[in-house]
């Protein structure tokens, strides 16, 4: 379900207000419609055009380019191109997409992720999702922080619309709640939840307009289907950590300001709360 962007901002919360904060606790998910305004989906769905260009003709998987692959085998570097060019995703999407990373460390994510994290918050990882029409692969079952047990499981994921995302073209599936079961055991070569681990008959679809912002618990069961429409769907995501730990995109030589030694990105450091 979507809620509306932030009106009146209430006390002590810089973004959100506190029904959207209440329905993220309670769903471990959220919409907000229009994070984005349409002149800014623009600037980013153009610099990710610009990006992804470099990739026509590539056959195989090269740095952060990964291509969807025959017989949706994702995982799979040597499996065959469904055609050449045909792009999945762009990992490192902040460090490849300028428009991408100013995006995600503009103030208003910040505004947003601090009401939700309530603590410093770090960079953890991004990417471009691409789910190209006529035949973006499908995302089985998982967790996010089944990707990153090394971790604690309290990320929070951003997930960004540029088109239009609905049943008909691959939008996310989640099951609202889920956030509270805990980390499920993930098995097969993508990680995945298998159907008979969890009741997959609670799922909803969650549609999310261009621009539109998805933000969800790092423990939320989520899927897309198959993208057989002839509309790409295109996403950009973003996770962020509470903990500074290292981030795990590729950063040396990059020029990222603000990126440690250690590889810890601080994106902002929370005031002091009065005691």
């Amino acid at each position: 379900m979507a809620d509306g962007g932030p009106g009146a901002h209430d006390p002590g919360m810089k973004y959100l207000t506190q029904a959207q904060l209440d329905r993220f606790n309670q769903d471990g998910y959220l919409v907000i419609d229009g994070f984005l305004d349409p002149a800014e989906v623009t600037r980013v769905e153009a610099d990710i055009a610009r990006v992804a260009a470099s990739a026509i003709g590539m056959e195989r998987n090269r740095g952060a380019f990964s291509l969807e692959k025959v017989g949706d085998e994702s995982f799979n570097a040597e499996a065959p191109a469904k055609r050449p060019g045909m792009l999945r995703k762009i990992q490192n999407a902040v460090m490849e997409v300028p428009e991408v990373r100013n995006t995600f460390t503009s103030e208003k994510i910040l505004d947003c992720m601090e009401d939700l994290m309530e603590s410093d918050i770090y960079y953890h990882s991004s990417k471009v999702m691409f789910k190209p029409a006529g035949g973006g692969a499908p995302k089985p079952w998982h967790q996010d922080a089944a990707y990153w047990t090394q971790y604690a499981s309290n990320q929070i994921t951003v997930w960004i619309a540029i088109h239009d995302a609905k049943a008909e073209n691959g939008c996310v599936w989640a099951i609202p709640g889920s956030h509270k079961l805990g980390l499920i055991p993930h098995g097969e070569i993508e990680l995945q939840v298998q159907d008979a681990q969890i009741d997959a008959s609670q799922a909803i679809p969650v549609p999310v307009k261009p621009g539109g912002l998805l933000i969800f618990h790092s423990l939320v069961l989520h899927m897309s289907h198959k993208n057989t429409s002839n509309q790409d769907r295109w996403a950009i995501i973003c996770d962020y950590d509470c903990l500074p730990n290292p981030v795990l995109d590729e950063w040396k030589g990059r020029g990222i300001d603000g990126i440690d030694e250690r590889g810890v990105w601080t994106l902002r450091k929370r005031a002091a709360v009065p005691v």
